[in-house]
């Protein structure tokens, strides 16, 4: 979270996306979010019913390797690349990537 706020343009906004566990709380003062404008996004995306659990269920197809996991876990941007990772996206031809993962090396 430190990192993205750090990341981000005055007026910007930062996707948090999953759950985390009871009692985290923001490390940083909140005035400081405001008076730069930015936005904070939540999105709640792990999910556990009828038996299935969202999470557990995607380690296991990345730990089972493969094509798909391949294609999940290729192509990868540090975070101050967020730019070059997008436009990859963009890209209009049939090796653009599926996905893009940003690491934590800014």
């Amino acid at each position: 979270m430190r990192q993205a706020l750090n990341a981000v343009r005055d007026g910007g906004t930062i996707l948090v996306q999953n759950a985390y566990a009871p009692r985290v709380v923001l490390s940083v003062p909140l005035r400081d979010v405001f008076r730069r404008s930015i936005t904070l996004r939540g999105s709640f995306s792990y999910c556990r019913a009828d038996g299935r659990d969202d999470f557990r269920d995607a380690i296991d197809v990345i730990a089972k390797g493969g094509d798909w996991a391949a294609l999940l876990t290729r192509d990868r941007y540090p975070l101050g690349e967020l730019p070059q990772g997008l436009a990859a996206l963009r890209d209009g031809s049939r090796h653009r990537p599926f996905k893009v993962l940003l690491t934590s090396g800014i």
